[in-house]
This record gives structure tokens, sequence and C-alpha cells, in this order.
């Protein structure tokens, strides 16, 4: 067999489809070069000769030579295996190049050699540099909106827990002996407590179409029932500006659906809300239809007036946010321009779609499509399932139609209920609004002290405010529900009085066990609905 000459080796070495380095270890333990391929010449820059016999430090220098060097003398002393990276200065990026460094032995088992692989991984680095990036600008945008959730939670809380006081404090001078100037006053306040609550509603509810959060809840529930309840709200507003509301709902319309009861409201009440708004004489329509075959959805609604129509230019842009439907006075003093953006947000999750036909002085038609199914399992069952979905939103509808109630008001004659609420202002709304329902009221200031007077009395009903100084609504509830458990008591009642409107709260109140929840600013008539649906 014919020996190898150096030229054979070489050729040997340039065949291999990867960098190759070949380093003789001296006496002294100190790596030097003896031998590389071609492509380990390219990838470190190095001509064909020149580094023969010379250590990494004589080759490249610099800091690039140390850290080669010391690797090279780390591979000696181990006698074993090591991958190391290092990187190489270029005219236009750093180049990094990645070893796997072997130690190679004579017979006698001496260190002679070590056998190295180079690989250019500069692609690779800036891939992972890249994604890195991305993690750090992904966690960055997280937290700058968590930030913005958790600014606009207690923005909404610190609105909401005066907006309360105001509310309260209206209602309980209603009931006062006042002139026709003092009553008007006091209307006055409510409604325009009750724009700024809408404002606020809006803000929240875009900014969890923005974070994408808002979540659907379907079940079954009467559109018959929540048509009605919403012509019944827009008959005061539409009587005071003399416009006729009609509406179509022909018997061939299935009457219960499968779908969110709450949003499909919230929609509706934004478009109508809308249609009436700009409308100044004439009437406001909503007809609803059913085609199981449509392509863009087979519940449909159609909201037509005969306002004063939109200017072609702004038709492309009114389900924008911050966008208003008409240029007039009123448009801009009204409203945040995000009704129409939050209902075709809603109704495009919902799998439906929405169109507007207009025209300057010739109103305006919105035709909104849902992709809700009637629910034929059991029409009886779904009736009343819808109903009591109707139920749990009546509250709002009671209270932007101006409505009083006197559900429960006969029951909370003589009940015990314990307020734990740390704002003076709304502790005399909810003493003063109970007592005059012959409740006997005993007021706590925050959560510790809520849980010391149930230790030491019997109460009927709690109802507890979640943020409170010493000790938490939520601390509270989980003390008492454990010492009912530990000691046999029977369990109270607990209701949540909280300015906190995002659904984790509520998850979070129901968690801990309490029994019902109720939202900042609240009326009479809304606090009475919630303590009826506990019976």
């Amino acid at each position: 067999m014919k020996r190898l000459q150096v030229t054979d080796f070489y050729s040997m070495l340039d065949a291999i489809g990867m960098a190759v380095i070949v380093l003789e270890v001296g006496d002294d333990g100190i790596p030097r070069y003896a031998a590389m391929n071609s492509r380990a010449r390219v990838i470190s820059k190095l001509p064909a000769e020149g580094w023969f016999g010379k250590t990494a430090m004589e080759v490249f220098g610099g800091s690039t030579g140390e850290r080669a060097l010391a690797k090279h003398i780390e591979v000696a002393r181990a006698a074993e295996e090591v991958t190391y990276e290092i990187n190489l200065p270029a005219v236009h990026k750093e180049r990094y190049i990645r070893t796997t460094m072997s130690p190679v032995f004579d017979e006698t088992g001496k260190l002679t050699h070590l056998v190295g692989s180079s690989a250019d991984v500069t692609s690779e680095r800036e891939r992972d540099a890249a994604l890195e990036l991305a993690k750090i600008a992904k966690q960055e945008a997280e937290a700058a909106s968590q930030a913005k959730e958790r600014f606009l939670a207690e923005m909404s809380h610190e609105i909401r827990t005066p907006m309360n006081g105001i509310l309260g404090i209206c209602e309980l001078l209603q009931d006062t002996s006042l002139d026709e100037e003092q009553s008007l006053l006091a209307n006055t306040i409510l409604s325009s407590t009750n724009a700024l609550l809408k404002i606020v509603n809006e803000v929240l509810d875009f900014s969890q179409i923005i974070a994408d959060k808002i979540s659907l809840h379907y079940e079954p529930f009467s559109l018959r029932d929540l048509v009605d309840e919403i012509v019944t709200l827009f008959s005061a507003k539409t009587s005071f500006k003399g416009l006729e509301f009609r509406l179509d709902y022909p018997d061939a319309v299935p009457s219960v659906f499968v779908g969110d009861a709450s949003k499909t409201r919230q929609i509706l009440l934004n478009v109508i809300g809308n249609a009436i708004k700009f409308t100044d004489e004439g009437y406001v329509s909503l007809a609803v239809s059913y085609d199981p075959a449509s392509a863009r959805g087979p519940l449909q609604f159609v909201v037509s007036d005969t306002g004063c129509g939109i200017e072609e230019s702004k038709l492309r842009s009114i389900f924008s946010a911050y966008e208003q439907a008409a240029s007039s006075p009123q448009a801009q003093a009204e409203g945040t321009g995000l009704g129409l953006a939050i209902s075709r947000a809603l109704i495009e999750r919902m799998g439906g779609d929405i169109t507007v036909d207009s025209a300057p002085g010739q109103g305006a038609r919105f035709s909104l499509w849902l992709n809700l199914a009637p629910d034929m399992a059991d029409p009886r069952r779904a009736e009343t399932a819808g109903k009591a979905v109707l139920n749990q939103i009546n509250g709002g509808l009671e209270r932007e139609a101006g409505i009083d109630t006197g559900i429960a008001s006969d029951r909370l004659h003589g009940m015990k209920i314990l307020v734990a609420e740390d704002n003076k202002t709304n502790q005399m709304v909810v003493d003063k609004m109970l007592q005059k329902l012959g409740a006997q009221v005993r007021l706590a200031e925050n959560g510790a002290a809520a849980v010391e007077n149930y230790l030491g009395a019997d109460y009927d009903l709690i109802l507890m405010d979640l943020s409170m100084p010493v000790m938490g609504g939520l601390e509270a509830a989980r003390r008492i529900r454990q010492h009912e458990t530990e000691t046999g008591r029977a369990e109270c009642r607990i209701v949540a009085l909280t300015a906190n409107a995002q659904k984790s709260d509520t998850r979070a109140c129901f968690e801990v066990g309490m029994n019902g929840f109720l939202t900042k600013p609240f009326r009479r008539a809304e606090l009475l609905a919630c303590l009826a649906s506990l019976d």
C-alpha cells in the first residue's frame, strides 16, 4: 500500500465538507497550528501560509487570539472534547465561529494533537439575537399592556367610587320634597353622571377589545324579550324628541337564540342610540329577520333613521375608533366616538358583519348580521334560561330608562345588614338607602372590621366593598366562609359592592364564596334586583 504524502493529506482535508484544523501539542503543553483545510482558512480569513507552528495568539492577536488560545489550552489540559465559540472581527460585522475540538493520543497515551471542526454560525447567532430581541419586545409590550390595564382598572375604580356617591345622593334627594327647579337640577346631575359612566364603560370595553380579552358567553336567551326591553328603554328618549320608534319583529323569526345576550344588547344599544342621537324628526326603526341560508349570518337587524345622514367621506371610517358619525355640534359634544367601533368588534367576534348606507340629509341604514342560531332543543327551557339572563341585565336597562322597582324592598324590612365600605360618602348613601327600605344597618370601614363585626353578631346579609384598607373584601369574605365551615354556622349571603369592572374581579368574588356582585355606580333598583336574585 502506498504511504500517504503530505499533498495527499491536505487533499483529503479539503475534501471534507467542513472546516478542519489540526494543532500539535508541544512539550510545553501549548497547542500550535499544524494543518488546516481550505474551508478553515476561508472562515478564519487566513492566507495559505504564515500560520504553521504558531499559536492562536500569534495568528489572530488581540482578544480573539487570547480566547482561542485559552480554549486550545483548556482542551489540552482536560484531555476531552470541548465545543466553544469565538467571534472574529470583520470589516462589516463580527462573525461567530463554533468549533468542536477533540484530543488525539499516541500509542503510549500521550497527547500529541488537537483536531477540531469549525462552522460559521453568524447567521444562527443573528437569528437567536433577533428572536431574543423579539422576546424582549413582546415582554415589554405585555408589561405595557398590563400596566395600561392596571391603570384603567385603577382609574375606573377611582372614577366609579365618587360617581356612586353622586348617583346615590341624587336618588335620596329625589325622595325629598323638591320644587320644579330643584327637581330639574337633580335630574340634570343624574343624566350627566350617567353620560360620564357611559364614557368610562366605552373606554374600558375598547381597551379590552384592543388587548383581545373580550370573551363571549353563549347560552339560550329570549331575543324577543331583549328587543322589547330595548324598545321600552328608548321610548322615553324618542318621545322626548318627538320621534316615532318603529319595530318589525315578524312571527316567523324565532324568539329564542343561543348567544351572548349581554353583548347582543350592547350592540343594539350602541347602534340604535346612535340613530336616535342624529335624528331630530321623523322616525327610527328596528327590523329583525332570520335567514338560515345567509352567508353573512342568519340573524339580521336593520336600524334605519330619518336623521341628518352621513357624508360619503366619513362612511369609510365610521367604524374606526374615536370617529363621529356626523360633524354637527351635537355630535362633537356627545360621546367618545367608540360606540360603533366597539359594536363592529363585537359583531366580528360573533362571526357577523355590519354595513352602513347613508347620504347627507337622507338618514342612515345600518345592517347587522349575527351568526346566532335558534335554540331548538327545548324552547320552553331556553325561554326560561333566556329570561334569567335578561334579569341579570335588567338593572342596567332600568337605570338608563329611569325605571324604579320595588323588587325585594318588602323583604329588606327588618333585615340586619352589615355594610363594609371605607368611603364615607358611599357609607352614608348605602346606609340611608337601606334604612329607607326598613333594614337595620351596621357599618364597617374595612374588611378586618367586617370580620370582627360578623363574629360578634348575626347578620342576614353582608354588602362588601373589595378595595379597602387594612383588609380587602376578598380576604374578609374568605375568612368569614372559613369561620362558617369550621364552626358549622349557617352561611350568610355576601354581595360585593365594588368599583372594579373587570370580569376577573367577578370570578374572584365567586371563588371566595360571595353570592352576588354589583358594580358601582349602582342605583336603588339595581341593588334591589341583585338582592332579589339571591333568593
